[in-house]
């Protein structure tokens, strides 16, 4: 992230050939602000949350009307969120208007009970690949979309992977075999495979334990070889790409990141091509 002494004084006007890009994620926002041209210096920051009880637009709110920058009629604003529930649909079957149908309903239990009182309800968003039939139906916080929404002249939602994707598929259109890239984030794990730049896969994950590096690799393996096995993927032809993030909290990205070490020391005993990197959301524009 830049140096605060770095930060820019922006005028309404001077917004105007700027974009800002938003990125909820643990513990705080982080979020970017570049030149539509080349001409200017990009500023990027983490802003830590008050509070990690208070409902997900509540924090959100606060942190608007306490950096002005945030505020500011930006020529486009990107919000990169982290989706509750994503599934891949083919296109012929999306019907606009019903992306919900294609989310699974909370189930009424206690804990869920709990999670609904402390955040709000779920918006159903879709995001079309690129030069794709397919398209992530995803879900996300209503009432904090709601929120930017009002507050910003323009929103352009996209699901936090969908940068470090599109330059996944862009590499494995130069490469044989298949690649399953797994991208860590906090308590869920998102794993795509794709193939000579056609994403043929994806699913996401629940992380259950998360308190130890080990423990988190050890069940991200798990769903790694469940999803090898299934499609019958070989060690010597086959790679593997793991990504953790660069945003967050430091104590959430350390610890991501040493999972995504342990997972590495786990995965080079069976598979030939394994690369492990940090990933940044915001800095892809």
């Amino acid at each position: 992230m830049a140096d605060q002494a770095l930060r820019p004084t922006l005028t309404a006007e001077e917004a105007a050939s700027y974009s800002l890009s938003i990125r909820p994620t643990s513990g705080g926002l982080a979020f970017c602000i570049c030149p539509i041209t080349r001409d200017g210096m990009s500023f990027s920051t983490f802003l830590p949350y008050s509070s990690s009880e208070a409902p997900l637009y509540k924090t959100i709110e606060e942190l608007y009307y306490q950096d002005e920058l945030l505020s500011l009629p930006y020529a486009a604003t990107y919000l990169y969120y982290e989706p509750n529930q994503a599934t891949l649909v083919p296109d012929e079957l999306l019907i606009s208007g019903q992306e919900a149908l294609w989310l699974t309903p909370q189930r009424e239990t206690e804990e869920a009970e709990s999670v609904q009182r402390k955040t709000t309800s779920t918006l159903a968003l879709s995001y079309r690949l690129p030069d794709e039939t397919k398209s992530f139906v995803l879900a996300w916080d209503q009432e904090a979309y709601h929120f930017l929404r009002r507050t910003l002249l323009l929103l352009e939602p996209r699901p936090y992977f969908a940068p470090t994707l599109e330059t996944r598929r862009a590499h494995t259109r130069r490469t044989r075999g298949y690649e399953l890239f797994v991208q860590l984030r906090e308590k869920h794990v998102d794993c795509f495979l794709l193939c000579e730049g056609e994403l043929v896969a994806f699913n996401t994950y629940a992380i259950v334990r998360s308190l130890e590096a080990r423990e988190i690799a050890g069940e991200v393996m798990y769903y790694i070889v469940a999803l090898w096995r299934h499609f019958s993927l070989s060690p010597d032809a086959d790679h593997i790409y793991v990504s953790y993030p660069c945003e967050g909290v430091e104590q959430v990205t350390s610890l991501l990141k040493a999972s995504a070490e342990c997972l590495h020391e786990l995965l080079e005993e069976h598979v030939i091509s394994v690369q492990v990197e940090p990933y940044q959301t915001l800095t892809h524009q």
